[in-house]
C-alpha cells in the first residue's frame, strides 16, 4: 500500500501539483496521464525517492518496490533493446536460478530426515514465495 497525503512539488515558485492526496492498494493498476510538463515524471521520481517533495507525506508499505521506465536511460554499448528490457527482471531471473539449484539439490538427495534436507525445503519455500511476490 502507498499513501500520499497533501503532496506538493514546485519548481522556481510554480507548483506542478499542490496538496494532492491518494492511496494505492496492493494489486491496483493505475495510469498517470497529463500534458507535457504537468509533473508526471516528477511525481514518479518523488515516489521512487529520487526527489523530496516540498510538502506532504508519503507512507510506503514495508517491502514495497516502486519502479518505472525513466525517460533518460543510459544504454550500455552493444546491448540490444531486449537485453535492456530484461534488466527489469534481473531479480526474478536470479530467483529462478536459485530455485533451479535448490530443486536439483532436492532431487539428488536421499537423506530426507536430515537437517540439511529440511533446510533445503525451507529455502525452496522462501525463494518460491519471494519469486511469486515479484510476479515470477
Amino acid at each position: 500500500m502507498l499513501n500520499i497525503h497533501n503532496l506538493s512539488i514546485s519548481f522556481q515558485g510554480e507548483y506542478l501539483f499542490q496538496e494532492i492526496t491518494f492511496r494505492l492498494g496492493a494489486g491496483d493498476r493505475v495510469g498517470l496521464v497529463g500534458k507535457n510538463g504537468a509533473g508526471k515524471s516528477t511525481l514518479l521520481k518523488v515516489l521512487a525517492k529520487d526527489f523530496e517533495p516540498d510538502t506532504g507525506q508519503i507512507a510506503y508499505e514495508k517491502d514495497i518496490r516502486i519502479g518505472f521506465l525513466r525517460q533518460d536511460i543510459d544504454f550500455d554499448e552493444g546491448k540490444t533493446v531486449l537485453d535492456e528490457a530484461y534488466q527489469a527482471f534481473k531479480e526474478i531471473k536470479t530467483l529462478e536460478t536459485q530455485l533451479d539449484k535448490i530443486n536439483h539439490a532436492l532431487a539428488e538427495r536421499t537423506d530426507y530426515e536430515s537437517d540439511a534436507y529440511h533446510q533445503l525445503m525451507i529455502d525452496v519455500n522462501d525463494v518460491q514465495h519471494q519469486y511469486e511476490i515479484l510476479g515470477g
